[in-house]
């Protein structure tokens, strides 16, 4: 709301964000720099609120309160009003933003406890027909496409409480729509000289046990993940036209193990663990072995506010869908079938301080 960068997440969620930079834990897979893992904050369940914020590009709505005896919800809508801005202004384009995010917590019985949450999104990029007086204007008019997006990620989190530990099982979608087009002098009743369309989705499960015992913390799981990627894409040339469809299916899978012990007084933390990975693209990147990925930690506590940490391991990452599914444009074959996960070595050491309001340096 302060007019710095927009994300997709409202901030009125986030309860707590965890960053690594490097040597993430090994439940978290396909990932080879940094990972950010965010975790929502618990809707008050006392009575039903409402908060509202006015900020520099958009309007955003949260209310929040109990849904029940035993569950409670989050619900936020955020839309943008640049696009009545850059219209006054006399901009050739108007963007706008729409986002939606949803949480809501059931506790099914004392040891049991389900978590639905929902993320979603609407771009709309239109063109400001009426914005021709300039020369610049109207090359901006006469090269940009109108392009519309939407995406969205639900999940379903279920959890078990034992003595000594905990059951998840994770089910989630995610997909993204991307759509571009452009008409002869922006009028839809003349020639369409580009049109444009991509998809992705994505679904997951994974199943992971968690315990803590004598000092001990064990964490372990498999998942499986099946993915989609489309792309129609047309564009009329003066002296040739592209026409380029595309469509690719995946299967992923995966499994790891960590554990960790607190020694010294708990001061020294160390951990130890590793995941493997498998995806059906061709037969070296099957072989889950081949994505062996094991990770060793270290963690001392000099004070009780400041730590020395120590990191180490090999990471794995699928290429991009466009590097797997590239096709050529005559056979229809796939032209990347030898290439394999990208692989990264990290060796990370450093210093941590946490201040009085859990604030963490790194």
């Amino acid at each position: 709301s302060s007019g710095g960068p927009v994300g997709l997440i409202n901030v009125d969620f986030i309860g707590e964000v965890d960053f690594y930079s490097g040597a993430f834990p090994v439940n978290r897979g396909n990932a080879l720099s940094s990972v950010f893992e965010f975790k929502q904050r618990p809707a008050r369940d006392d009575r039903v609120g409402f908060t509202a914020t006015l900020g520099s590009s958009d309007l955003a709505l949260t209310v929040e309160g109990p849904a029940g005896k035993n569950s409670s919800f989050l619900f936020s809508a955020r839309r943008s009003y640049l696009q009545l801005l850059f219209r006054v202004i006399g901009l050739p384009f108007l963007p706008t933003y729409n986002d939606f995010q949803y949480k809501h917590k059931i506790r099914l019985a004392p040891r049991h406890q389900l978590t639905v949450v929902g993320l979603g999104a609407i771009d709309d990029f239109q063109l400001n027909l009426e914005a021709d007086s300039t020369d610049s204007q109207r090359y901006i008019l006469g090269n940009l496409p109108v392009t519309t997006q939407w995406n969205y990620a639900l999940g379903v989190n279920y959890k078990y409480f034992g003595d000594k530990g905990f059951f998840n099982v994770v089910l989630s979608r995610n997909m993204i729509n991307y759509n571009a087009f452009k008409f002869v002098d922006n009028d839809e009743n003349n020639e369409k000289i580009f049109d444009y369309n991509s998809q992705e989705s994505e679904n997951k499960l994974r199943f992971e046990y968690t315990r803590r015992s004598n000092g001990w913390k064990f964490n372990a799981g498999i998942n499986a993940e099946y993915d989609r990627f489309t792309i129609d894409n047309f564009v009329r040339q003066p002296f040739a036209t592209i026409s380029y469809q595309n469509k690719l299916q995946l299967f992923r899978y995966g499994a790891f193990v960590q554990g960790s012990r607190k020694l010294l007084k708990e001061r020294l933390v160390l951990s130890l663990g590793t995941r493997v990975d498998g995806l059906d693209f061709n037969e070296s990147m099957r072989n889950p072995l081949n994505q062996f990925s094991p990770r060793f930690s270290a963690s001392f506590g000099i004070t009780p506010q400041l730590n020395f940490n120590f990191n180490t391991g090999i990471y794995y990452q699928t290429p991009s869908y466009t590097v797997l599914g590239y096709r050529d444009t005559e056979t229809g074959e796939l032209e990347n079938r030898d290439v394999t996960y990208i692989q990264n070595q990290q060796l990370v050491a450093g210093f941590s301080y946490l201040t009085k309001n859990n604030q963490k340096i790194i």
